[in-house]
Parts: structure tokens; C-alpha cells; sequence
């Protein structure tokens, strides 16, 4: 062999081995994940409002694709509105005749509402009874509208509770812990003119009793539409005067910026510490993300062809945008104040990740993989990212044995491939990555990564969960 035949063979030796080398040595990344260092339990935030139609039933399997979620727990808020036909939940539903005997079990109507809550319960969330009535958006008020005999309304919900915690009139011993009074008295859809003073007076009578015949639930709203500092403050004052309960403070958001969303509930735990209700919990029981933003929303409601483009465009209230959003959300809020979320909604035609026709949207996989997380890896472990856009959230099961990263992507520009940094696993390995993106909604395949670095392709908006395996180079490569 010729000194020149030499030295091409030598250089081309040596630009193959530069080119491998990167693959086998961990390069500086701004994203990392340490599977040997634990920060905590993942926090369950990943509730829902609504449940598995129970008037479908007989049509299609959606408790099974409810129980897959893992959600936390269930606000039982419009139950209604999703099963056409059937009386739920609602105080007016179950009690039809509001001149009737409270204290008499057959004027209550409780089947159908036991059967919803059997179903939440059997996929081990945790149900949260709203009491009150769903929004109306008819001319007319027939139940969103102050009781007029608050005594009564409150003996009514005090039978409710009785049912479902005591055993009363053939009821159950279920101990539902979360009792809400009323759903956004600040909306006139929901309470027909506003008053505020009005609801804080019914809320004392009906907080009162429940407290006095059940000591051990927690009670709480105002479930307001949007965070109010003053009706709060109003409210805490009245319920210091009164000496009434108020274990949780409920509110609602429907941004189009993840950061609004994120943020809110600090400084809500601000206000409450600074009256004096640190241990009061805060609960955002609704919220969605808007793509179009807020104010777009509200005015394509009027148009029906818009209507019906955000529910189901790919930019949409249930598109991959959305779906990264969530996950990103639920990971950011991880170190934060809040005490209990629920996404609006499980069903519902236009905000559900399942529509009307049991079609499944990429809303629903943002809640099926987060909550395969938190079922099967429950504690946190050190993750590191820059904090733009794009988030991870990084666990293991008690024994370390099963590691999952989270890794939700949202509205980048200009997508580019993602590295992590990894430590806690083999260098040189392959993983399991379950993917929410535009080109299958959903989709599982195999990447192998080197040198303890892995690399992920985002989309413009995407979720990856990855399920890592103890395999190493040598048995990727040979296939055994």
C-alpha cells in the first residue's frame, strides 16, 4: 500500500471516528434529567371535570378510556349538558320540587347520580359534588338564579350530602370529601343579575349547616369565572364574622397563554395568607387553553362555522397545541401553590377530548400520558431546562427500576432537535417514546441514544413520554 493510499485510509478513520465520538460522550445540553436524584411525589393535578357519559353507555366503552387517565379527581360540574336526557348532580335535578319536604328521602331523585359516581370511583378518582345548578344559556333563568328560601336550599343540599357520606335514604358511605357551593355567581348565565353580597349570604347559610352536620368535609367556592381579588376578600370577611367554613377557594381560567395560567395561583395563595386562610386550598376547578386567545373566542361563539372550527381544526381547543400545552402546564405548576386543578372537560362536543361520536382527540393522550406517569413512576427525580416552551418532567417507581421523562413542546417557531442530558441510565441505550404530534395524533416507536445523550424531533407543538430501558449498546446492535 502507496504512503498516499495510506493516509486517505487514515483520514478517513479518522473523520468516521469524529463523527461517532459525540455519540458516546454526554454533551453539554440545557436539558437534563438525574433518575438517581428524588425531589418529591409528582403532584396530582391532573383532574377533569366530567366523567365517561353515562347516557353512552350501551353505545361505546368510554369508561375504559377514562380509567386509562388516571385523572386525580373528577369535578362534577355540567353533568347534565353531557348526558342528554338523564337527571344529574345538579340540586334541581335531584330535587325537582323545591316546595317539597327536604327531610323526606322520596322527593329526592339520587340513581342516576349514583351510578355516575360509582363509575368515577371505580376508576379511583376522586369525585368533587358540586352543589347548585349548570350554566343556562336560555332567555330565560329557570334555575341559575338565587334560591329564594336559603334554609331550604341548604336542608336540600344537606340531604345530598347525607345520601352520599351517611347512608341516608339508601345511599352510600362514600365520604366524598369536596363539597362546592354553586358554579360562577359572577356570571349572569350561572346566577341571573350578579349580586354579590347576595351569593356570599347564601353561601354562609348553606356553608353553615353542612359544617354543622358534617365536620369532617370540606367546603368551599365560589367557583368563580374568572379570579376576582375583592369578591374574595368580601367573601373571607363575611365567613370570619360568621364563623362559616371556607376550606377551599375555587376559580376558573380560559387563557391563551400557558403563563397566565401558570402563574395565577401564586399570587391567589398571596391573598388568602395575607387574610389569614394559609390553609385554605386553591383550586382551579376549570381551565382550558385558547389558541385563538380570549376575547377571539368569545366572538367566534357567535359565528356556528367558527364555532365549529375551533373545536376541531388542527390549531384548535383540541388540537396538538392544545395537548402540548396541557402537559406543559401540569409539569410547570409541579413546583407551585396549587392544591387541586380540573380540565374542562372529560366530554362536552367543544371543549371534550372525546367528542360527541366518541372520537378520541389529542387532548385526551396529553391526560393518558401524564397520568401513566403518575400511576407508574410517581416520584419526581432532577430535571433541568431552560423554562421556554418546552419543559420536563422526570420520574421513577419506588424501587427505580421504571423511569419515565415527560417532555411536552409547544408553539416553537422554528422546531430544532431537543437534547437531554441523562444520568441514571446506561449510556448507551434504546427507549420506548410515546409521541403527541401532527402527523398521527398519537404514536409509539423505539429511539436508541449515546453517550447518555437522547435526541427528540418536536414539531412545532408536541408531547413525548419516555419509557427507558436497562438495555445496552451491544444488544441493540446485534438484536438479542
Amino acid at each position: 500500500m502507496t504512503k498516499s493510499r495510506i493516509c486517505l485510509f487514515l483520514l478517513a478513520f479518522l473523520l468516521i471516528f469524529l463523527s461517532i465520538v459525540p455519540f458516546f460522550r454526554r454533551l453539554p445540553t440545557e436539558y437534563s434529567v438525574n433518575f438517581d436524584v428524588r425531589v418529591g411525589s409528582i403532584k396530582p393535578l391532573n383532574g377533569s371535570t366530567l366523567w365517561a357519559k353515562l347516557a353512552h353507555e350501551t353505545l361505546d366503552d368510554r369508561q375504559t378510556l377514562a380509567e386509562a387517565c388516571h385523572f386525580s379527581t373528577v369535578r362534577l360540574c355540567d353533568a347534565p349538558w353531557d348526558n342528554e336526557g338523564l337527571r344529574l348532580v345538579d340540586v334541581n335535578q335531584i330535587f325537582a320540587n323545591i316546595n317539597a319536604d327536604p327531610k323526606n328521602p322520596d322527593n329526592y331523585f339520587f340513581a342516576a347520580t349514583d351510578d355516575y359516581i360509582a363509575n368515577i370511583l371505580k376508576g379511583g378518582a376522586v369525585p368533587i359534588y358540586r352543589l347548585g345548578t349548570s350554566h343556562e344559556e336560555t332567555k330565560t333563568r329557570y334555575f341559575s338564579k338565587s334560591p329564594q328560601n336559603l334554609e331550604r336550599y341548604a336542608e336540600i343540599c344537606a340531604g345530598i350530602v347525607r345520601h352520599y357520606n351517611a347512608g341516608w335514604a339508601n345511599g352510600f358511605e362514600w365520604k366524598l370529601p369536596y363539597w362546592e357551593i354553586w358554579n360562577e355567581p359572577d356570571r349572569p348565565e350561572s346566577w341571573e343579575n350578579p349580586n354579590w353580597e347576595q351569593y356570599c349570604r347564601f353561601y354562609l347559610v348553606v356553608a353553615k349547616r353542612l359544617r354543622a352536620k358534617f365536620p369532617d368535609i370540606k367546603i368551599g367556592g365560589p367557583s368563580l369565572s374568572i379570579f376576582d381579588e375583592e369578591k374574595i376578600k368580601r367573601l373571607v370577611q363575611l365567613c370570619k364574622e360568621e364563623n362559616a367554613p371556607l376550606d377551599f377557594v375555587s376559580w376558573h381560567r380560559y387563557s391563551g397563554t400557558p403563563e397566565l395560567i401558570i402563574n395565577k395561583p401564586y399570587s391567589v395563595r398571596k391573598t388568602l395568607d395575607e387574610l389569614g386562610y394559609a390553609n385554605t386550598e386553591i383550586h382551579l376547578n376549570e381551565w382550558h387553553y385558547l389558541p385563538m386567545g380570549r376575547e377571539a373566542f368569545f366572538n367566534k361563539l357567535k359565528n356556528p362555522q367558527q364555532k365549529v372550527e375551533m373545536a376541531v381544526s388542527p390549531d384548535g381547543l383540541n388540537s396538538v397545541e392544545a395537548a402540548a400545552v396541557i402537559d406543559y402546564v401540569l409539569t410547570r405548576w409541579q413546583d407551585g401553590p396549587l392544591d387541586m386543578c380540573n380540565y374542562y372537560a372529560f366530554g362536552l362536543d367543544m371543549f371534550g377530548m372525546i367528542d360527541y361520536f366518541g372520537r378520541i382527540r389529542p387532548t385526551y393522550y396529553a391526560f393518558l400520558l401524564f397520568g401513566e406517569q403518575i400511576f407508574q413512576a410517581p416520584t419526581r427525580v432532577e430535571t433541568k431546562d431552560p423554562g421556554a416552551n418546552v419543559s420536563l418532567l422526570g420520574s421513577v417507581d419506588e424501587t427505580g427500576t421504571v423511569k419515565r421523562l415527560l417532555v411536552p413542546c409547544y408553539k416553537m417557531g422554528n422546531p430544532k432537535p431537543i437534547v437531554i442530558s441523562l444520568q441514571g441510565v446506561p449510556k448507551n441505550g434504546k427507549a420506548e417514546v410515546a409521541q403527541i404530534n401532527y402527523d398521527s395524533d398519537y404514536k409509539v416507536t423505539t429511539v436508541k441514544y449515546f453517550g447518555g445523550n437522547l435526541r427528540l424531533e418536536p414539531q412545532k407543538s408536541s408531547v413525548f413520554l419516555v419509557r427507558f430501558c436497562t438495555c445496552i449498546l451491544k444488544k441493540i446492535t446485534t438484536g438479542r
